[in-house]
């Protein structure tokens, strides 16, 4: 199986990206990709034209991806621009893109007691409208995420671990059910 992981942050002490490693360990059996969304432009129409290549490579990964993994924190009580700006990117045509009918699922995480609730509650509105299959479970909230990771980005909680992978199990079988 490929899973294709988004990240929401991509500065040098990202808690998402240490997730989405980390789930890749609980994984091993699956092929995990990790593209790098700080890079692509701003979404424009002007550009879809003639699109730069590291959208078509995302396009692509998504196309070729048995499943999207999303692992964001919460900016301002929303989405990070980058990771609303990939999927706006391949989420055309509308309502026919290759994000319709992908299995997705949404982890989110932030020190705060709420762990990103209003950011998961967002992201499964964008991709509601995506038609894209949203993991029918408990949302996956990490909260007090500085406590959850030590200095070299590991999760050190066993109950956050036992959580994700539970998680992540869950997803694979969810997959494997729409095929």
């Amino acid at each position: 199986m490929k899973l294709l992981l988004l990240s929401g942050s991509f500065h040098s002490k990202s808690r998402s990206i240490a997730i989405l490693n980390a789930l890749k360990g609980y994984l091993p059996q699956h092929e995990c990709v990790l593209p790098e969304l700080n890079t692509l432009p701003f979404y424009c129409e002007d550009l879809a034209q003639d699109m730069p290549d590291n959208i078509q490579a995302l396009i692509r990964y998504v196309e070729e991806s048995d499943g999207l993994i999303v692992c964001t924190p919460e900016y301002n009580h929303s989405i990070p621009a980058v990771l609303k700006n990939a999927i706006d990117w391949v989420s055309r045509p509308a309502f026919n893109s290759v994000l319709k009918g992908k299995p997705v699922t949404i982890i989110t995480q932030a020190n705060s007691p709420v762990g990103g609730a209003r950011a998961q509650a967002h992201i499964k509105l964008v991709f509601d409208s995506t038609l894209s299959k949203i993991h029918p479970t408990h949302e996956m909230m990490i909260t007090g995420i500085d406590s959850v990771l030590n200095d070299q980005l590991e999760i050190i909680d066993e109950k956050v671990e036992t959580r994700l992978q539970r998680h992540m199990a869950s997803f694979v079988e969810f997959i494997e059910q729409q095929r």
